[in-house]
């Protein structure tokens, strides 16, 4: 009876000890949650920053998908270099029913662009040209380049030589004067009539093509964004001795293991390379080749699943979420495996300063090859905080890098309208809350 009445206080007191030991964990260690996991049992633990987040960003993926303004669409967040969040809804193939998945393959367009920027300040780190060499020098092509002055009386066009020549800091930093072809100006038209981009030429030829037109602005004076990184793409086959896509390859995507990416659609990925999407009055709908919708004759099915001769450096790339995820990490950790930090420290520094910024609007402007948050307080672009550097695809995907919280985030959508439901914007609000908080400033 004793030793039972001492075993009871024994336990009695180990429970004690035991409770005691709980108390004294620290607040954040009670606090910490793996990666997101989606669960319908209220977590035993107080909801955190990041859990709240993850509700936000997955209640907006629903949102999207349900107002009918993406087809799906994925978003994937590192942060200090580990994924703390992955989600994913809606479909890939409307039509087919094709739930969106992890591994899809996409056309990512435009996120090109950074690519292009880090394969040309490996060739800067080598030596092969200084930013603020003249282009002429390397492609004689743009020795005697014009500019459009207006109209003459007779309605011809006025033309003016170029007062000072393209630079290579100018393409990096879209300020060489030339445009896209898809703005409602005499020289897109003639872009457009002359089709600069034509699937079926090299960047050799692209680039003389592209040298008898004249320029839309004088060369230095201000941002438009255009085909500058495609002619970046012809520079890196002149100074590479090898043709764009091999250099990217043997370069970048191999070191970095980026096995889905490139310039067409890979025989293995084939079935993982899902539809893309616009929108007319009757809501979603799909893009073919040939399609009226799309933009100067574009085709968005061919130069992605057959051989076509043109490697666009401006939009040319298909990859995956986790593809692009290795190449926005290595930016992220800026730890020298591929360019040095005081490469990218110029990548990201404002190349335009008071310079006008076109349509980047205020509280925001342009390094090399990336658009960089220089105010907090700004419309019409990502609720971002200042000093995150990004950039965006025509069919929706997009990625930043936020150094001051070390996040990395990336965003996977095939549709070309997205910006009629501001996704872009909504999500960055999903990330940080409504508004960036004043300890990001």
């Amino acid at each position: 009876m004793i030793i039972g009445k001492y075993l009871k206080i024994l336990a009695l007191a180990l429970m004690l000890v035991i409770a005691q030991a709980c108390a004294s964990v620290p607040e954040t260690a009670q606090q910490k949650s793996p990666a997101h996991v989606k669960t319908e049992i209220p977590p035993p633990f107080p909801i955190t920053p990041q859990s709240l987040r993850a509700e936000r960003i997955d209640r907006l993926l629903s949102d999207l998908v349900a107002e009918g303004s993406v087809p799906g669409l994925s978003v994937l967040i590192y942060e200090n270099g580990k994924e703390t969040y992955f989600g994913a809804t809606g479909y890939s193939d409307i039509e087919n029913k094709t739930i969106l998945k992890r591994a899809d393959v996409g056309r990512y367009y435009s996120m090109t662009k950074p690519i292009i920027g880090v394969a040309m300040m490996m060739l800067y780190e080598d030596g092969k040209f200084e930013l603020d060499d003249p282009l002429s020098k390397y492609l004689p092509e743009y020795s005697n380049m014009m500019v459009y002055g207006g109209e003459n009386e007779d309605g011809s066009m006025k033309l003016v030589p170029a007062a000072q020549p393209i630079t290579i800091r100018d393409l990096m930093r879209h300020t060489s004067g030339f445009t896209y072809g898809f703005i409602p100006t005499p020289i897109d038209k003639m872009y457009a009539q002359n089709r600069v981009l034509d699937f079926d030429q090299n960047l050799d030829k692209f680039s003389k093509k592209l040298a008898t037109m004249p320029l839309l602005y004088q060369p230095g004076t201000q941002f438009n964004y255009s085909v500058s990184t495609d002619v970046q793409g012809r520079l890196i086959e002149l100074f590479s001795g090898q043709k764009l896509g091999d250099y990217l390859e043997t370069n970048i995507f191999k070191p970095l293991g980026m096995t889905h990416t490139g310039f067409s659609v890979k025989a293995k990925d084939r079935a993982k390379f899902g539809a893309v999407y616009g929108r007319d009055e009757t809501g979603l709908v799909r893009l073919q080749d040939g399609h009226p919708k799309l933009p100067l004759g574009m085709d968005v099915d061919r130069p992605f699943l057959e051989y076509v001769s043109f490697e666009s450096g401006g939009s040319g790339l298909v990859s995956t979420i986790d593809d692009y995820a290795k190449f926005a990490l290595m930016l992220q950790a800026d730890d020298g495996s591929l360019i040095k930090p005081s490469s990218l420290a110029l990548m990201t520094k404002d190349q335009l300063g008071d310079l006008p910024k076109g349509h980047l609007g205020d509280g925001i402007s342009f390094g090399l090859n990336f658009a960089i948050k220089t105010s907090p307080q700004s419309t019409g672009d990502y609720a971002v905080p200042k000093g995150t550097f990004y950039w965006g695809g025509m069919a929706g995907t997009a990625f930043f890098i936020d150094d001051k919280t070390d996040l990395t985030l990336i965003m996977h959508i095939q549709v070309f309208s997205h910006g009629q439901a501001n996704v872009r914007e909504r999500m960055a609000e999903a990330v940080y809350g409504k508004q960036t908080s004043k300890a990001h400033e």
